[in-house]
């Protein structure tokens, strides 16, 4: 079970061969929880209402802002 956790982990956060570490990957993980994290705190401990508007929009800009920078960067992916 800890082996399969770790190989998605690992998956994930590299490159296509699966060995060399993405720095867009990792922090695109990084940006997505602390949006998460904070949309959360702001909703309950601040008792601001959930805009699932505001909410979708920021999420659709961070994935597409990963995205553009993972393409941007396909040509210098390890084989």
């Amino acid at each position: 079970m800890i082996r399969a956790i770790l190989r998605v982990i690992r998956h994930l956060t590299t490159g296509k061969d699966n060995s060399t570490p993405d720095v867009i990957r990792i922090g695109g993980i990084l940006i997505g929880a602390q949006f998460i994290v904070l949309a959360t705190y702001d909703s309950i401990a601040l008792g601001h209402p959930f805009s699932p508007m505001d909410y979708g929009g920021g999420a659709a800009a961070i994935l597409a802002a990963i995205g553009a920078a993972l393409r941007i960067k396909k040509s210098t992916e390890p084989e």
